[in-house]
Formats: structure tokens, sequence, C-alpha cells
């Protein structure tokens, strides 16, 4: 296991991704003040400093300016295995849940449990989207081998514990008689528990960041510190309690206050440059907070997140048999050769994307960049990614019969993608503003590196 704190650049090396350049942690500015102590040759430039640390420190700790590292500790185990028993639970009661396993391992090539196999790399797959790259873009303090970051291996391994646990104590595996069974039947509870497990880890409060921690705890012994520090143009013998309670406004007053009392002292132009440069990153990072339920950009994060999305709001159908009397009813209704049902509810399902997206939904998002000018692309993007993983997870757990009948598969799909893409559009737009480029930005860059490479 590696460890690795906080691999961020500062903010202003043109080195610097975009995503570092323009979205600040508490981890960059941090390592800038520490370039501008260490460039300073007079204590109370290194003063005022430490007394701009602590006050970001702080906002930190309130959340306001967020951390871009994130560690794993017994809390997050605790809140997997909670997470996934309260998804799992009500699977186990599922019949539909024997079919599923008799699909998943009856399906084979050479001897080989293809489907069961497919599902296995889903679920990894599955949690691994999940915990690093739907909301905040964070790097994992502690990996595996330098690779695999050790929070999914943990929710993976703790949530098909818990599955195998509730399975075999509640009956559903039949005491193990058929071990590749028992297996099967785990590994359909596991891909919802999965799912809660990591739900139930990311939704809970962040963790510190161990660096900031550390240099926060520096910070207020410092016997240097003491006295002298300013906390909102007010000296006080107790900085740590005068910090606490300012409220957040005036938090942020404060730290202005402290870069205006930090470019006085320095006399160096190139050094007042970097402090205007790295208030301008504290401000952008409380602004983030302030701000962040404006979305615009539409990102390769936000189809993550909208696949996601659909996984958790359409596997609670796939064991559900409702789902092919709906599909027959959809298609037992035509005029002509148009069922009128089927078309009716596609219609439905983008309208209700276009209105919880765009119009009643928990966030403010704009229509840029349209396709050909009128088509919004979040509307194409949530109804495409919720069909493709309705159809794909209704294929690998054998709910449309290996499609002997496309119709009747497609109109089976439609029933699961109607849930499935509500799920798209609030997993995309429930975080908010998601990092990195814009998907035209992504795709205009990889068409010129293909012209280049021609």
């Amino acid at each position: 296991m590696s460890e690795d704190p906080s691999s961020s650049r500062p903010s202003g090396d043109p080195s610097a991704s975009p995503v570092e350049r323009h979205e600040p942690t508490i981890e960059g500015l941090f390592t800038d003040l520490r370039g501008l102590t260490a460039e300073a040759d007079d204590p109370e430039t290194r003063e005022e400093v430490r007394d701009v640390e602590e006050l970001l420190a702080e906002a930190h700790e309130r959340g306001i300016i967020e951390s871009g590292v994130r560690t794993l500790d017994a809390r997050d185990a605790a809140e997997a295995f909670v997470g996934s028993v309260i998804f799992a639970s009500p699977l186990l009661v599922e019949d539909g849940v024997f079919d599923i396993a008799d699909h998943l391992f009856g399906f084979t090539l050479h001897g080989v449990p293809v489907f069961l196999i497919a599902n296995t790399a889903f679920v990894v797959f599955m949690t691994y989207a999940l915990l690093e790259w739907t909301g905040q873009n964070k790097t994992e303090a502690q990996t595996l081998f330098g690779v695999v970051p050790l929070r999914v291996f943990m929710t993976l391994t703790v949530s098909f514990l818990v599955a195998a646990v509730l399975m075999t104590v509640w009956g559903r595996v039949g005491s193990w008689a058929s071990p590749i069974e028992a297996i099967a039947r785990i590994n359909v509870i596991w891909t919802v528990g999965s799912l809660g497990a990591a739900l139930g880890d990311i939704l809970s409060d962040a963790d510190p960041a161990p660096s900031v921690i550390a240099r926060t705890e520096s910070v207020r012994d410092d016997p240097r510190h003491g006295a002298r520090s300013r906390v909102g143009g007010v000296r006080s013998d107790d900085d740590r309690d005068a910090v606490g309670s300012l409220s957040d406004s005036a938090l942020l007053e404060a730290i202005h206050e402290e870069f205006d009392d930090l470019e006085s002292v320095v006399d160096d132009f190139a050094q007042r440059s970097e402090v205007n440069r790295i208030r301008g990153a504290a401000i952008e990072a409380t602004l983030d907070d302030v701000f962040g339920d404006r979305i615009q950009k539409y990102t390769s994060r936000d189809i993550a997140e909208a696949f996601v999305g659909s996984i958790f709001f359409s596997i609670p159908f796939l064991v559900e048999d409702g789902v092919f009397d709906v599909a027959a009813f959809f298609l037992a209704f035509r005029l002509e050769f148009f069922p009128v049902y089927f078309l009716a509810n596609t219609a439905f399902v983008l309208l209700m994307v276009h209105s919880l997206v765009y119009w009643a939904g928990p966030q403010d998002v704009r229509e840029l960049r349209p396709i050909f000018g009128y088509v919004p692309r979040r509307l194409v993007g949530t109804a495409l990614v919720s069909f493709l993983t309705a159809a794909a997870l209704m294929t690998m757990w054998g709910r449309v019969e290996n499609w002997e009948d496309p119709v009747v598969a497609l109109a089976r799909i439609s029933v699961v993608w109607t849930v499935a893409s509500f799920g798209a559009a609030l997993g995309d737009i429930l975080p908010g503003e998601s990092s990195g480029d814009d998907i035209n930005d992504d795709i205009a860059a990889l068409g010129d590196a293909t012209d280049d490479e021609l």
C-alpha cells in the first residue's frame, strides 16, 4: 500500500492540468503559500503567511474550501457495511434473484460462465466509476500496489461479505449444496450491495486531508504564532477560539484582509503578483462552494454520473416480473403497425428527463452548445446512457430471453429505461458542476490529435 497525501500542483504551475488550474483545493493553496514562505527572507512575511494558512484551514474544515485528497479509515468501512445491508436486504426475498442467477451461471462458452464473469467485471467497474468518477474529483491517499484505490477494494470486499453472509443466514443459497449456484445468487445481491456500500461511503461527510490537518496543527502550535496573529483585523490572545467563532461571511472577509496584509509586507513585485494569484485561487475556491448549484459544462464525468444513476434506479426493476406484463401491454395496443403506448412512453421519458434537468430539477442547468444548435446535449446523453445501461443489464441478467424476439426485448428494456433515465438525470445534476473539460472540447482535441497523426 502506498501513501499519496497530496499530489496537487500549485495552481500557478504552467504544467498543471486544467482541472488543477481552474478548481483550486486546500492542498494547492497550502503548497503555493509554502512556496511563498520559502522565498521570503523576513519573519514578518512568514508570520502573515501563517495567519492566512490558519484562516484557510478553518474554511476547509467548514467545507467552504474543498480538499483534493481523501483518506480511508474504519468509519468508511462501517458506512460501506451499513449501505450494503440497506440496499441488499430488500432483494433477499425476491425469487427473481434465482432466475437471474440461473442465467448467470447457466450461460457458458466452453464451460466458462460468461455472464457470471461479465457481471463480476461489471460490479467492479460500477463501483470504481461511482467512487472515482462521480462527484468531486479527488485523489485517493491510499492505494494497493500504487495503482488500485484501497477504497474500491474495501467497498467490493465489504459488500461481497455482506451479501454472502445475508444469503447464507437467510437460507437463499441452498446451504451451499452447489457452490457455483450459491456464488451466482450472491453475485446478484452483491451487485446491489456494492452500489449501496459505495453510496454509503461517499454520501457521508468528506474526510479531512491528512496533509492539511498536519499543516494546520503545525501552524496552530507554532510558538512564534501566538498573540501576533490577526483575526479579521483584531489581535487576539486565543487565535484558535477567535477564528472558530467567526461566521462564514466574517471568515471570508478575514481571509481577504489577511491577503491584504500579506501583500503589504512583501517588497518584491514578483512576490506581490504571486500573492494576488493565490488570493484569486482562494476566492475561486470559496465561490465554488457558494455558486455550486449552476451547471453549464457537459463533461465525461457527467456521463459517468448518469451511468451510475441509471444503475441505481434500474436494478430493483430487473428482478420484478411485472416488467414483462407492462412490456406486453405496451405492444398489445396498436394503430396499424405502431405500438401506441410504447411510443407514448418513449415520448414521456424524454419529456420527463428534459423537465427534470432543465425545468424542475434541484440545480440551475443551462442549455449551452446544443447539438445542431437546437437539441440539448445533456438530454441526448442522459437518454442514451440510461437506455444502453438498461439494455446491457437486461441482456446480461437474462431478462430479454437472449433477444429471441427483438421487439419484445426492446419493450422490456423501455420499461426499465423509464426509471433508469430518471436516475441518470439525477445522478448527473445532483453533484453539481463536474470537473474536467467540456465534452465538445475533448472531442475537438481528439480530432486535432487524429489530424496531427495523419
